[in-house]
């Protein structure tokens, strides 16, 4: 069976009250949850409101609101609001006490006209904003087309979803508004608020770029390095230098052995006079050089060859070697990619 309400304030008390807000009318005082509500939730609720109300009343602001601040996570009450928006007023946090005290005139608004015992805080409250009004800057932030993910940060604090596009007061400043959200690049805005003073912005966010960068993977396990590079190079310096020997030779080579087979057809030897031998002794030495540089060349040539398929710069795994025994050859060594 429902109990009894409690009495309501006297008209007395309420009036003398809402003259200040200095004072708490006899009504903000009352219980925060309805009298019939003994749940346990409700008891601690009250407890909480009750010591945040001694300690207002001892103008111990900073530490009441905590305890008004419990009692309405576990009882919503337009009274412990109330209380609640006026420990912030007292401490200088206006934008934070106007938007409690909005809030407190909402929800007492909303509860009036079936209890009555509620019409002293929306009173109080709207007073309390309305005092506050002109010392606050109020601030409405819009993203255009806003894109799921989207993140509104106003200097520190972050913005509900709920409050883009609707006036939030805030202290007077400069501040700079950052919208952001995954794949787009982010949009700000920086605006100076001024007391009494209204302001909009809007933000509009653009989709980010593609990434131009491709990323190089390695099978698992492995340590890629680089090897080779300098050897490359001295290949192709030891192939060339081969290839100029090979050249000199077949050019110097030809002329040597055919001045040497004439010479040999028309003087022979034992006839010959001792200029002739002389050349003739000229030209299979100039044969013989000939020949050596052929073999240099060729080695050369070689040698470089070998040198630039093998130490060319390349990545290889680590993983890509192995060490084995053969023991019907007799053998050790290392098998693998190098």
């Amino acid at each position: 069976m429902p109990s009894a309400r409690r009495p309501s304030p006297s008209r007395a008390a309420v009036l003398g009250a809402m003259l200040t807000l200095s004072g708490i009318p006899a009504a903000a005082r009352a219980q925060t949850p309805p009298p019939a509500d003994t749940s346990p939730a409700a008891v601690a609720a009250q407890a909480r409101f009750d010591r945040g109300r001694a300690l207002f009343l001892q103008d111990r602001f900073a530490e009441a609101l905590p305890e008004f601040r419990a009692s309405l996570e576990l009882f919503r009450s337009p009274n412990t609001r109330l209380y609640a928006g006026l420990c912030l007023q007292r401490l200088g946090r206006l934008a934070e006490a106007h938007a409690e005290l909005s809030r407190t005139l909402s929800e007492a608004d909303e509860l009036v006209a079936t209890d009555p015992r509620y019409e002293s805080a929306r009173d109080l409250a709207r007073r309390g904003v309305a005092e506050l009004d002109p010392r606050v800057a109020q601030l409405s932030v819009r993203v255009v087309d806003p894109p799921p993910g989207v993140t509104v940060r106003v200097g520190d604090a972050a913005l509900d979803a709920a409050d883009l596009g609707v006036a939030r007061p805030y202290d007077p400043a400069e501040v700079t508004v950052r919208a952001e959200a995954p794949g787009f690049l982010p949009a700000q805005q920086m605006v100076r608020l001024t007391a009494g003073g209204r302001a909009s912005i809007e933000l509009a966010l653009r989709p980010a770029p593609p990434a131009t960068s491709a990323a190089v993977t390695f099978p698992v396990g492995t340590a890629p390095t680089t090897r080779g590079g300098g050897v490359r190079v001295a290949g192709f310096v030891i192939g060339g230098l081969g290839i100029a020997s090979l050249v000199t030779f077949g050019v110097l080579g030809s002329m040597a052995s055919s001045d040497f087979d004439e010479l040999s057809r028309v003087c022979p030897r034992p006839a010959c006079t001792a200029e002739r031998v002389r050349q003739i002794n000229d030209g299979e030495q100039l044969t013989t050089m000939a020949n050596v540089t052929l073999g240099v060349g060729a080695a050369a040539l070689v040698a470089g060859v070998v040198m630039i398929a093998v130490g060319g710069r390349r990545t290889v795994s680590e993983r890509a070697t192995q060490a084995y025994v053969d023991p019907t050859l007799g053998t050790v060594g290392v098998r693998g990619a190098f």
